[in-house]
């Protein structure tokens, strides 16, 4: 197959209301407000507001192939509040609010050609779409940017009061909310072909001679949940003496997970997989699995309810001389999170509702995949609810565990603010935090590595080598635990045993304004370690090392170990001469200069080293003990202070433990505002970002998207160690509002 030639070349006073309309370029936002005074004590409001976006995908513009890796978007969001507030008196005042948001997302993909159009014997939900990734070569199609819907409504309505008796002000309140997530994505449906040299050495040696590494593709995405939470509280902020003022207070907050109205969810236990039992709801299953329905399956959802999350909160504030020129502030509190909307949708692309697997190496090459695969192609997938097919080697992701714990964060901080003089104020503050339960996943069926040249597994000999991504499936755990067992392929669980942990010094001067010019700025020295776990789709997440969660553990991805900020802001005098005040007076011009170190990187090998299916991105050893070059663009890091591991090892080094390079950004605004009349005014600005034009280098592996942020750098690319990506050059815009 030559597949260089098969892809062709390349979207009244009591009552007052306001509205108006925003354009901007592909965008259109509507305001409307309403504000009625009843009387002194009672007062009611109303607000709208809707935001358009519309923004062509690249490859409709330009008809560039490379552009098919980006999506353009169209859509709607809207936000709607009624609140009613009402004084009983001078000391007591209560709040009601009512509250809906509404996105409606449309990710629009590019369609450009499918596998049969180029000559491959495969299927994509998406008739003119496909996606082809090859390590250190172009990549074409996206799964995450292509064709999607995402419709996301929330409701809330809340209560707050707050009552002021003698020394203390105590509120109490409650809130409640819903919200309701539907989505349809093509996401895995369209094949994702990846070619990453394992056969020639070189990704783009494997595309053209059509050695395909693996193919990854599921059933569409059809995704629909409801999440209800609730919350009471109270606290009193108790001014226990005139130095010292004390606030403490409780929240009840129970965890009640997500409500699926398509039933795409399941559950695995070990147990039962031994012991051979299987789903009653589902008995051609796999045994192991349950699925609501099964006894003792909860109702609507995958986890039972927890009831006892209550978050307690202590603070106070000490003024030790009295003098109001130094103050002692410290708090401490616990707070508990709750699943977001998508945390178990990857279960919509499982049999039996859905199918996803992955092949690896196939015989048939890219030409034809699908060859020898049990069955031959299963797609495109239809369920249906009286047959409930479990094709062989499905994946299955996540599946859950009926008691899994809420994530809980406990922070804390301590900070002393002082008076310099007249015109200064200096802080400095500790602050830190504890996360416990962080949700993560874990892959319980690996490929287990077998040396030697010949071996039989489930009556089939393998040879010259035991263990090849060929027989993958068939070195399972749980393949080679139970060798009749043929429906199971990757499957990650859910676990609440990830931890992380922060701390951080905090320096702060704030000048005041003196002469028309206020300057601040702060130095952040911090820390954040926790367990890092790759997360995504089948068959990709959870730790390296199954027996180690600690092998993963290293600097958060949103470690940033030094920052400074500095923020300057001055204002043109106020000039007694008349034509000279109306020419100069007025002026702002205000400028702000960020500094911090690097992210940290993630050094990949950018291959299944190991041989076990599942788990990526593997690591490769360090050999040398400084992994840098000379940090210039072609050589930031150095390609010989790494090797791959041998076959069916890890690497020894961990995980965002590679600094990349220092970020800078320069600012600066001018502004003035012109009052024409009373009620009418101009006013004029000049923004400019960048100011100074300068080469900000961006992290090697980062996209041109996404430059800064920490990201993977696999050791297989031949653009390894590189910089290719940078901060945007010089951009201003000018801006002129009316306001009448």
């Amino acid at each position: 197959m030559n597949i260089a030639n098969r892809f062709p070349k390349a979207q009244d006073e009591c009552g007052k209301i306001t509205y108006g309309v925003i354009n901007k370029p592909n965008e259109l936002q509507a305001v409307g407000k309403v504000d009625y005074q009843f009387n002194a004590n009672h007062s009611i409001f109303g607000r709208y507001l809707a935001t358009t976006l519309s923004v062509p995908n690249p490859y409709a513009l330009s008809g560039n192939l490379l552009t098919t890796t980006s999506n353009g978007w169209d859509n709607l969001a809207q936000s709607y509040a009624v609140g009613d507030t009402y004084l009983f008196g001078p000391s007591a005042v209560n709040a009601f609010r009512v509250t809906t948001n509404r996105l409606a997302l449309h990710r629009v993909g590019p369609h450009f050609f499918g596998p049969q159009d180029v000559g491959v014997q495969a299927y994509s939900s998406l008739s003119d779409n496909m996606v082809v990734t090859i390590t250190g070569g172009p990549s074409i199609g996206s799964g995450i940017n292509s064709e999607a819907t995402f419709r996301t409504t929330a409701y809330q309505i809340a209560d707050d009061a707050s009552v002021i008796r003698g020394n203390h002000q105590i509120a109490f309140g409650a809130n409640a909310a819903e919200w309701r997530t539907n989505q349809y994505a093509y996401r895995a449906a369209l094949g994702n072909y990846a070619f990453d040299g394992s056969a020639t050495g070189l990704g783009m040696g494997d595309f053209l001679t059509g050695k395909l590494t693996s193919l990854n593709q599921g059933s569409p995405t059809s995704w629909a949940d409801r999440q209800i939470n609730f919350g009471l509280y109270a606290s009193d902020i108790w001014k226990f003496s005139p130095k010292l003022t004390v606030n403490y207070g409780l929240r009840w907050e129970p965890f009640l997970p997500l409500h699926l109205t398509m039933g795409a969810v399941y559950g695995f236990d070990h147990d039962r997989f031994a012991k051979g039992i299987r789903s009653t709801v589902f008995p051609n299953g796999p045994p192991g699995f349950y699925f609501p329905g099964d006894p003792g399956f909860p109702k609507g959802a995958a986890i039972f309810n927890q009831w006892k999350e209550f978050a307690p909160r202590v603070g106070l504030a000490w003024d030790p001389s009295g003098d109001g020129r130094t103050s002692v502030r410290a708090s401490y509190g616990i707070a508990h999170d709750f699943s977001g909307s998508n945390t178990l949708n990857g279960s919509a692309t499982s049999p039996p509702r859905a199918f996803n697997t992955t092949i690896r190496s196939p015989a048939g090459g890219f030409e034809d995949p699908y060859r020898n695969f049990p069955g031959g192609n299963p797609f495109p997938w239809v369920f249906d609810a009286t047959k409930a097919q479990f094709p062989p080697y499905a994946s299955f992701y996540p599946a859950i565990r009926y008691n899994m714990v809420p994530t809980m964060v406990q922070t804390w901080n301590l900070s002393v603010q002082k008076q310099v003089g007249t015109n200064y104020l200096t802080s400095i503050s500790y602050l830190g935090s504890q996360t416990t339960h962080l949700w993560i996943q874990k892959a319980v069926n690996q490929a287990i590595y077998i040396p030697g040249a010949t071996c039989t597994l489930n009556g089939v000999t393998y040879t010259p080598s035991c263990s090849s991504m060929s027989n993958t499936d068939q070195r399972r755990l749980l393949s080679l635990e139970n060798p009749q067992q043929q429906q199971i392929g990757a499957l990650n669980v859910n676990e609440d045993a990830g931890t992380q942990q922060y701390n951080a010094l905090l320096f702060s001067v704030q000048r005041r304004a003196a002469r028309g010019v206020n300057i601040g700025g702060n130095y952040t020295w911090s820390h954040c370690i926790g367990d890092a776990f790759s997360a995504g789709g089948p068959g990709v997440g959870g730790y390296l090392d199954r027996n180690n969660r600690r092998f993963d553990r290293g600097n958060c991805s949103s470690d940033r170990r030094q920052i400074f900020n500095l923020t300057a802001v001055a204002d043109s005098p106020q000039f007694a001469n008349k034509t000279l005040r109306m020419v100069g007076t007025g002026w702002r011009l205000s400028g702000i200069y960020r500094w911090s170190t690097g992210a940290y990187l993630t050094v990949t090998s950018g291959l299944d080293r190991a041989l076990n299916g599942d788990i990526t991105p593997q690591r490769p050893n360090q050999i040398l003990p400084n992994p840098y070059g000379d940090g210039s663009l072609k050589n930031y890091l150095n390609p010989r202070a790494f090797t791959q591991p041998d076959l069916g090892r890890l690497g020894n080094i961990g995980t965002y433990n590679i600094l990349g390079p220092a970020f800078w950004q320069f600012d600066m605004a001018l502004s003035r505002v012109f009052q024409l009349r009373e009620s009418q005014k101009l006013e004029f600005r000049v923004e400019a970002f960048n100011v100074t034009n300068s080469l900000r280098k961006g992290n090697p592996g980062a996209t041109s998207a996404a430059p800064f942020i920490s990201t993977t750098v696999p050791l297989n690319s031949n653009t390894f160690g590189q910089i290719t990506t940078s901060g945007d050059a010089r951009v201003m815009q000018f801006a002129l509002k009316y306001v009448f």
